[in-house]
């Protein structure tokens, strides 16, 4: 039993709180309820395809080749193309850590993973309407620095993981 409450320990303090919720208010817990159950499953097709990928690359890509393109050793090349890679991700960054962790297995640079990490905030499909409300100037320039934010933090990462 301790075993079971010290690996579920989350899960059963927010089925308890739920069941302490139903006698307060249930109108309120069917409505979270709901919401809980529309987040899931918006993620689950997003979770088994980085699922999926993950297992691909640790499988199907040899390591030397992930280390040859996003290796530490590869320096301003691979940080480079994490941040180009980077700008093009979409989706919440928890989905993608088990890819992370599965490249840096195959001998990616944790620089390169930070600097793919800090180029997400970009959202390339998003610059035609930030523009639109923002201007141009504004976009560029924030989007600019964003991307020279990523490759900093990459190349401090690399310093630092020595």
């Amino acid at each position: 039993m301790k075993k079971i409450f010290e690996e579920y320990m989350v899960e059963i303090i927010i089925l308890v709180l739920a069941i302490i919720l139903i006698f307060f208010n249930s109108t309120k817990l069917s409505l979270a309820l709901k919401y809980a159950l529309t987040m899931y499953f918006n993620l689950f097709l997003i979770i088994l395809s980085v699922a999926f990928l993950s297992g691909f690359i640790s499988e199907a890509i040899p390591p030397n080749l992930i280390a040859k393109i996003l290796g530490k050793e590869n320096g301003f090349k691979g940080i480079l193309i994490g941040a180009i890679f980077g700008t093009f991700m979409i989706g919440p960054t928890y989905v993608f850590y088990a890819l992370f962790k599965s490249l840096i297995d195959k001998g990616a640079g944790k620089n390169v993973i930070a600097t793919t990490i800090g180029a997400w905030a970009i959202k390339v499909q998003w610059i035609p309407f930030a523009i639109a409300i923002l201007g141009w100037k504004f976009v560029f320039i924030f989007n600019l620095l964003i991307f020279l934010y990523a490759i900093a933090s990459g190349y401090v990462i690399g310093l630092s993981t020595k």
